[in-house]
C-alpha cells in the first residue's frame, strides 16, 4: 500500500434539522495532536455552540487510530456516526467536527444519527477526496568518498528535505515516495559499493 485516501482540503458545510443547525468542520491531518488542535479551533470558532462532536481517523494498517466522541448526545447518536462516514468512503489522517446549535425541539435519537450522518456526508463531499502517497524518512550513513554518488542517486529518486550532518561519516536525513523506497535503499547501496547503512526512521 503506497497510497491513501484522505480530503483534499479543509471545508466547513451547514446542515439543518428541523430547528436544529449543524455545522460540519473537516481537515486533512497528519496525527492526533492535530487533530485535537483543530477541534480545539473550531471550539473557539464555534463557541455558542450547544455540541462539538468528533472523530478522526489515523495512520493506515495495524496502526490505524480512529477515535470519536459523542460530546454529551446520547451515546451512539452522534460520534460513531461521523466515524462510520469516514470508514465507509475509507479516509486516513482527516479530523471532522460537528457541531451542534439546539433550536429548542428535540430531534430524538434516530432524528439525531441522521442529522449528524447527513452532515458528515456534506463535509466530505465539499472537502473532496484525493489520494496521497505515503512517504518514507531515512537516514543514511556513508563515508565521505561515496557522499556524492549517493547524493546523485538520492536526487535521482526525487528524494525530499535533505539534511545532513557530519562526523566522522556523513548522516543524511531524506524523505522518499514509499513506493521507490526498495529500489532507492539498492541503489544507495550499490553506488556506495556497500559502504552505506540506511535506517527507515518512519513512514509519513
Amino acid at each position: 500500500m503506497y497510497s491513501y485516501r484522505t480530503v483534499a482540503a479543509p471545508a466547513r458545510v451547514k446542515y439543518a434539522a428541523g430547528a436544529c443547525r449543524f455545522l460540519a468542520s473537516i481537515s486533512p491531518c497528519p496525527g492526533e495532536e492535530k487533530a485535537h488542535f483543530f477541534l480545539d479551533k473550531v471550539r473557539k470558532e464555534l463557541d455558542g455552540a450547544t455540541h462539538h462532536v468528533y472523530a478522526y481517523r489515523l495512520g493506515w494498517g495495524r496502526d490505524l487510530l480512529a477515535r470519536c466522541d459523542d460530546d454529551g448526545e446520547p451515546a451512539g447518536t452522534a460520534g460513531p456516526p461521523l466515524l462510520s462516514v469516514l470508514e465507509k468512503e475509507e479516509l486516513t489522517n482527516v479530523v471532522l467536527v460537528v457541531t451542534r446549535y439546539f433550536g429548542g425541539v428535540k430531534l430524538g435519537m434516530g432524528g439525531l444519527v441522521r442529522a449528524y450522518r447527513s452532515s458528515a456526508q456534506a463535509a466530505v463531499r465539499a472537502a473532496s477526496t484525493c489520494r496521497r502517497e505515503f512517504y518514507s524518512r531515512l537516514l543514511i550513513t556513508v563515508p565521505y568518498d561515496c557522499l556524492g554518488a549517493v547524493i546523485r542517486e538520492l536526487e535521482c529518486q526525487k528524494a525530499q528535505s535533505l539534511q545532513f550532518s557530519y562526523g566522522h561519516d556523513v548522516n543524511i536525513e531524506a524523505v522518499l515516495p514509499l513506493r521507490q523506497l526498495e529500489a532507492a535503499s539498492r541503489r544507495i547501496v550499490a553506488e556506495s559499493r556497500g559502504k552505506a547503512a540506511i535506517v527507515n526512521l518512519e513512514v509519513e
